[in-house]
């Protein structure tokens, strides 16, 4: 009991703290996240040193990012994103190519060894698109060809993100890489059947007994076995299964429904505040203290190169040049992935407590850049318009409505 109420007073804070900064981002005219990682970061090591993450504010967060994602999947365009699928394809290929090959090198000459630079490499592969999909969400873009590539490229990603950790684990004697393969080819089309098959029982159930909130406790809990099946049995990371789950969701439930609505409350009330402070105190200035040269190559190497290599491949795709650095900027965000990745890293000996701290900076620069830059790249949500799909066919780009 003790620890519980030396907690009360802290996660009252964070929730009020992080409601008043989001309103304050709003009123220079950027995103409410932004304010909320702001927080995070200030009131973290990095700055004030009045708080830090423990165990209890971690779990919140986890739980926070998972209906996050489930949400980003609710709102997703299946349609406009299957249209959009080989933009997403390309986009993802291109965001994990060239980070991986400036990362390596980048680290090689900073004197780490080749298996250590191509984890570094590795580590910059990962794309967060939680961050990005709460910003394009509060610019209103979610739904557009925009916001569907890059919500199917972080998918993509991720699965291509976690090959390459794969590989790289392998050679180094940790893990099978077969095994991998075969448990994520099993895992998206079981976890997508079992899904389709259950929320429609879920949804008519609750329509014959008027069980609207046990419907949502349900939801949730199958958020839950999704997220853990996704990391455990699918070798993928747990915001995937959570994100795979909306989507099915949301082909069965319409909008309005108690599952759209209670989850929103539940997660934008508690939970996805808890996440977005808790990425801003973990953020620590000793890496950036340490190798100061070395922590700003690598945010340089981390955006730029997200960006570049996002905007081409969504350009290969069939998008014109303003959306391609649209979809680029939106692949920039690292996150709770990179962090995951890194955390591996650290713990085989594959990267160095300085190293490990200098990918925290990156992590935590391109986490707070992504949602300026994003409302500098798109329109005001007054002026957006809707956006029609380019779909490439025999060379030609076609427009799709």
């Amino acid at each position: 009991m003790e620890h519980t109420l030396a907690f009360l007073l802290p996660l009252a804070g964070i929730l009020i703290g992080a409601k008043i900064a989001g309103q304050l981002s709003h009123r220079v005219g950027l995103p409410a996240v932004f304010g909320e990682l702001m927080l995070g970061l200030i009131l973290g090591p990095a700055v004030l040193g009045l708080m830090q993450s423990n165990d209890t504010l971690q779990l919140l967060s986890n739980i926070g990012v998972l209906i996050l994602m489930f949400i980003a999947g609710l709102e997703t365009d299946v349609a406009g994103m299957r249209q959009a699928g080989k933009a997403s394809l390309w986009t993802a290929i291109g965001g994990v190519l060239m980070p991986l090959g400036f990362g390596a090198v980048a680290g090689h000459l900073f004197g780490l060894t080749w298996p250590q630079a191509i984890f570094l490499g590795t580590v910059l592969t990962a794309t967060s698109v939680s961050i990005s999909a709460q910003t394009l969400r509060e610019l209103g873009v979610l739904r557009t060809a925009e916001g569907s590539t890059i919500l199917g490229a972080a998918i993509i990603d991720d699965v291509l993100g976690v090959l390459v950790f794969a590989v790289v684990m392998s050679l180094m004697g940790e893990g099978s890489l077969y095994w991998t393969l075969i448990k994520m080819t099993v895992f998206f089309p079981v976890a997508w059947f079992v899904g389709d098959a259950l929320v429609p029982w879920i949804v008519r159930w609750e329509q014959r007994m008027h069980h609207r909130e046990a419907s949502l406790a349900v939801i949730l809990g199958l958020l839950l076995v999704y997220a853990w099946s996704a990391e455990v049995l699918g070798s993928v990371a747990t915001i995937t299964g959570a994100y795979i789950l909306g989507v099915v969701v949301a082909r069965h439930a319409k909008e309005g429904h108690i599952v759209h609505e209670g989850i929103a409350a539940i997660g934008y009330a508690f939970f996805i505040p808890m996440f977005f402070v808790n990425i801003g105190l973990q953020a620590h200035a000793e890496g950036l203290y340490a190798v100061p040269w070395i922590t700003l190559a690598m945010i340089v190497i981390a955006i730029g190169t997200k960006i570049v290599g996002g905007g081409v491949g969504a350009m290969v795709g069939g998008f014109g040049r303003r959306s391609a650095l649209q979809i680029g900027v939106g692949m920039v965000s690292r996150g709770e992935v990179a962090l995951v990745i890194a955390s591996a890293g650290l713990a085989s000996g594959l990267l160095s407590g300085e190293v490990f701290s200098v990918l925290l900076i990156v992590t935590i620069a391109t986490t707070l850049l992504t949602p300026p830059l994003l409302r500098w790249v798109f329109p005001a949500p007054a002026a957006v318009e809707p956006t029609t799909v380019p779909v490439v066919a025999f060379g030609e780009v076609l427009v799709a409505d």
